[in-house]
């Protein structure tokens, strides 16, 4: 996995790239599929993700992103969690697999990787 600081000045650029997103403002929450324009200035924390990739999005003193992009040597679980909010069904995470100096596997991180809209009748 390839993990690459992102600062302020290239994030709005860069979430045009991805399609589905998740933003967690300071007084609501946001999510869904399409291009989502995205205040800053009240932002806490967000995700925007395709799959593979995987922008992170947070506030510490100011607002930092960190990219992940996977190289195909990752280990892997995906898991469906169950969501309710605006169409949305579920949201598949990617729980990412690493090993301790006594070969004991942990998850790493876990990252959004694809929501799952409600079919309309």
């Amino acid at each position: 996995m390839k993990v690459n600081s992102v600062g302020i000045e290239k994030i709005s650029t860069l979430i045009e790239e991805f399609n589905e997103f998740i933003i967690y403002y300071f007084d609501r929450l946001n999510a869904g599929k399409g291009k989502a324009g995205i205040d800053l200035d009240s932002v806490n924390e967000a995700f925007f993700f395709d799959g593979s990739r995987c922008l992170h999005i947070y506030r510490e003193d100011e607002i930092k992103g960190l990219l992940y992009e996977e190289d195909g040597s990752e280990e892997i679980l995906e898991e469906e969690q169950i969501v309710k909010f605006r169409g949305i069904k579920k949201i598949i995470v990617k729980k990412y697999i690493e090993y301790d100096e006594d070969n004991q596997a942990y998850i790493s991180m876990i990252l959004p990787s694809k929501l799952v809209f409600q079919e309309v009748e």
